[in-house]
């Protein structure tokens, strides 16, 4: 080592990823502010280790793929609400903060976060908006890229700046801050995070529960709903097989329809609009309301902790296609699976067209061909192969692909030049996003 180790809580362990992803780091510091991180940066670089930052490793792509070159930076210590502006309607705080903690302070207030990733009860502000996390409220509200105003970042070089304002309306300059966003940690590391946030509905919000006849129903049902103008605060789907994995790991009671359920929640005045769109895709249809609702809700929350009981590998695809395109999409999925003889515990935020096939083939290479084919049907379809989970290293091939065939090279030629401009030791979260994508679409012609 050519420096001390930074005065700073540290460990040495190993961790694992909600993937299942091995994460061996060479240090896990534990920083408590800015100062620390600095600290650490200027500790790697001098000692040529990579960076990579860690909320509570909910991540589903490789995303904190780390080995003895690299050190973990835990940002768990740096867990404080710093400020809820209930004039300016935004609130401040930490990249440590668990997202729930952050619902239940805003919810005492009278305002939510809309955007509510699956992990919602595990992960941390920080992660969810490294990811760009989306959730079963983005039909609505979208992903926690339209929420995020402010940041505050170290940089890879040490330097601490500030982007964005907390205002609602900002036009000064290039839109830095929703750079980071998404960055997956490639960038700096985020330290200060500042959220709009909205009142709490006031009218009687309704969640209509329908056991569908087939899979094909449920992208049927979405349509008309586009088509009667009508936008749920959510609307979701569970096939057969992710129904069943509820029932035995969770216990959860629910009818096992062969068409899998759709959970769709709007203002009570909606509810009719609604059930005259689900006429004759149904085998049962189910207004709840209050606890029961909450129930379902949070069930469909536990989907894949469910369906991770269910199989020994667990490869969560997140496929985007636009919402024209669901009747078709869902048959090729069907196709796919008929295909390698398989099935593919399908969890859906249908609404926004995010498709989740969790893939659970034993065999890595046939694993990898059907991830990729799946991926390929939504570069196909006009759609994308991440709509909230992210790159890391599982996708950045099918981005290269999709990238290079709906908007050229040049594009992710000026990504990787972003990252080398503002990175340029290649020192945060290096070998993935969007530099694992150019580097593939360099090395190999058949991409270009």
């Amino acid at each position: 080592m050519n420096n001390e180790i930074p005065n700073v809580e540290h460990v040495i362990e190993e961790r694992e990823d909600f993937s299942g992803e091995k994460v061996v780091p060479f240090l896990i510091f534990y920083p408590k502010n800015e100062e620390d991180i600095v600290k650490i940066i200027n500790f790697a670089l001098e000692n040529k280790l990579s960076i990579i930052p860690w909320g509570y490793g909910t991540s589903l792509t490789g995303a904190v793929k780390c080995d003895k070159s690299c050190i973990l930076i835990d940002m768990s210590k740096m867990n404080k609400i710093l400020e809820i502006n209930d004039v300016d309607w935004y609130v401040r705080v930490q990249p440590g903060v668990r997202l729930i903690d952050l619902f239940e302070e805003l919810e005492k207030k009278g305002f939510m976060l809309p955007p509510d990733p699956a992990s919602f009860f595990l992960c941390s502000v920080g992660g969810a908006t490294s990811e760009s996390s989306g959730g079963m409220k983005g039909v609505k509200y979208g992903s926690f890229r339209e929420w995020v105003l402010a940041l505050k970042v170290v940089l890879p070089t040490g330097e601490i700046i500030k982007v964005g304002e907390p205002l609602r309306k900002n036009r000064a300059g290039y839109d830095l801050t929703h750079l980071f966003v998404g960055s997956e940690g490639t960038l700096g590391v985020i330290t200060e995070i500042w959220l709009r946030i909205t009142p709490l509905p006031r009218r009687k919000i309704v969640t209509i529960v329908a056991w569908l006849k087939d899979f094909k129903s449920a992208g049927e049902a979405i349509i008309g709903l586009r088509k009667n103008r009508i936008l749920p605060e959510l609307s979701e789907y569970i096939d057969i097989d992710v129904i069943k994995a509820l029932n035995k790991n969770l216990n959860a009671g629910l009818k096992e329809s062969q068409g899998g359920m759709l959970i769709i929640s709007v203002e009570e005045d909606l509810v009719n609009d609604v059930v005259k769109v689900l006429e004759g895709k149904t085998e049962e249809i189910k207004i709840t309301k209050d606890d029961e609702a909450e129930r379902i809700y949070s069930l469909r929350a536990q989907a894949a902790i469910a369906v991770k009981a269910e199989s020994k590998t667990f490869f969560a695809e997140d496929i985007v296609v636009p919402i024209s395109k669901l009747p078709y999409a869902i048959e090729e999925l069907n196709s796919i699976a008929k295909k390698y003889n398989t099935k593919f515990y399908i969890i859906s935020h249908i609404g926004d067209g995010n498709l989740h096939p969790n893939i659970v083939i034993e065999d890595p290479d046939i694993r990898q061909k059907v991830f990729e084919e799946i991926g390929r049907m939504a570069i196909d379809l006009g759609g994308s192969i991440s709509g909230e989970h992210g790159i890391g290293t599982q996708k950045a091939k099918l981005m290269a692909e999709q990238i290079l065939k709906h908007n050229g090279a040049k594009v992710l030629d000026l990504m990787y030049e972003i990252k080398k401009l503002i990175d340029p030791n290649d020192l945060m979260n290096p070998d993935k996003y969007v530099e694992l994508a150019w580097k593939y679409s360099n090395s190999n012609n058949n991409y270009k």
